[in-house]
Order: structure tokens, then C-alpha cells, then sequence
């Protein structure tokens, strides 16, 4: 591992299999932390945890699905067990549903679905991870927000919607948390070269990226190092912000 900026700490990570949520455990191994990854899919989580610990982190995987308030709760109580405590958490899991769909178009179902895991999923996190952070003394929370919290996108109303609730629950928390020591901040990716992103454009990823002034999908690890930043003391006075890594849509 190449650095000990966040020495002796101990993240979470939602959606931690692929794409951002993979990107971002890395590099918080990178940075010192030990890292506790939870997703759905079993077998990418175990392969980043080992490819984390292959370079001589500390990590773990556990099958999280953050829809379910006990399975949440069972990933915050494993990184206490094991790691001692809980410092950061990069509430990552999301999806983009049934993406592209006109309101006239969308189902009842796949609005659901996307606020269960977008909205409640987060929801969720905070309610488990608040507590073990104030045992902790403080802690640094970041939530994955998107452009598409800031900004409406035609088409994407359902997933726009769902994280423009995260930005503001972002921000109420925040300030609800400032006192006991937890700062509580977004990123806001704008469009990045995912598997996610293909599955919204249909492999066209122009849609978007025709609307980025630097005409480019973003990094996953572009994002990455925004979280280690954020859950750093880099930042230590900085909450209740939502940080575009957009490549200048909301110029």
C-alpha cells in the first residue's frame, strides 16, 4: 500500500463490486484504511477484497444488500468486530432501474425499486452507521449522489428524482451530525465509464458525454480520489457538500 493518510482507520463501502464502489475501496486501502466491501454479487466482492489484501491491505467482503436494514446492520457489527471501530463510510450502492424512459413510459415498479435501493438503501446505511461513528468519537460519511441530483435529465426522472433525495438527506444530516463530530458529504459524479452507464446509454455513451464540456466519460478513478479526500483530514472542515466530479456539466 502506498500511503497512511488514513492510518489506523476503518471504512465501509456499499455497492463495492464493481465500478466506483470497487475503485473507492482500493483506493482507501491505498490511503491506510481497512476496508470492509459489501455488495450483492459474492464473487466480485471476494475478488477485490483479495486483490486488496494481495497488495498488502486490509479488507474484507461482506454480501450486503442495502435494502435490508439487518443485513446493513451486519456489515457495520462485522467491521467493529474485526477492525475495532467504524471511521468512514462511502454509502456507494445505487441503481439506474429501467434508465432512459420517458415519465409517460415508466412503471410504478421500477420508480420503487430505484428509491428502495437509491434512497432507503442510504437511508439505511446512515441509521446503522451513525452509531458505531459516535462510539468512534466522529467519523466521515460520503454519500454517492449524481449530476442527475443537481440537474434534470429528461428521460431519467425515476434515478434524477432518487438522488436529489440523497442530496438533501446528505445535507439534513449533516447538519444533525456536525456537533458529534461526523461530517456528512456527497459526490456527484457526472457520467463515468461504467457498466452502468453502457446499460443506460445502451453502449452509446455520447448521450451523455456530448452534454460534458471536457467530452469525456469520467474515471472511476476520478471519483476515488475524491472519497479519500472526503473521508481524510484533508477535509476536516468540510460538510454538507455535494461535490460535482462532472467534467463540467453544471458549468
Amino acid at each position: 500500500m502506498s500511503s497512511t493518510q488514513l492510518e489506523g482507520r476503518v471504512a465501509i463501502v456499499t455497492g463495492a463490486s464493481s465500478g466506483i464502489g470497487a475503485s473507492a475501496s482500493q483506493a482507501l486501502a491505498q490511503a491506510g484504511a481497512a476496508v470492509v466491501l459489501g455488495a450483492r454479487r459474492a464473487e466480485q466482492g471476494e475478488t477485490i477484497a483479495r486483490r486488496i489484501r494481495d497488495a498488502g491491505g486490509r479488507a474484507l467482503f461482506v454480501q450486503t444488500d442495502v435494502t435490508d436494514k439487518t443485513q446493513v446492520q451486519a456489515l457495520v457489527a462485522r467491521a467493529v468486530s474485526e477492525f475495532g471501530g467504524l471511521d468512514i463510510a462511502f454509502n456507494n450502492a445505487g441503481i439506474e432501474g429501467d434508465g432512459l424512459v420517458s415519465l409517460a413510459e415508466d412503471t410504478e415498479e421500477n420508480f420503487d425499486r430505484i428509491h428502495e435501493v437509491n434512497v432507503k438503501g442510504v437511508w439505511n446505511a446512515l441509521r446503522a452507521e451513525i452509531p458505531a461513528m459516535i462510539a468512534r468519537g466522529g467519523g466521515s460519511i460520503i454519500n454517492n449522489s449524481s449530476v442527475a441530483g443537481r440537474k434534470g435529465f429528461a428521460g431519467f426522472s425515476s434515478y434524477v428524482t432518487s438522488k436529489f433525495a440523497v442530496e438533501g438527506l446528505s445535507r439534513s444530516i449533516a447538519a444533525e451530525l456536525a456537533e458529534v463530530g461526523i461530517r456528512v458529504n456527497a459526490v456527484a459524479p457526472g457520467p463515468i465509464d461504467t457498466d452502468m452507464l453502457d446499460r443506460t446509454t445502451g453502449g452509446d455513451q455520447s448521450i451523455f458525454t456530448e452534454l460534458v464540456p471536457m467530452k469525456r466519460a469520467g474515471r472511476v478513478e476520478e471519483i476515488a480520489k475524491t472519497v479519500v479526500y472526503l473521508a481524510s483530514d484533508d477535509s476536516s472542515y468540510v460538510t454538507g457538500q455535494s461535490i460535482a466530479i462532472d467534467g463540467g456539466i453544471l458549468v
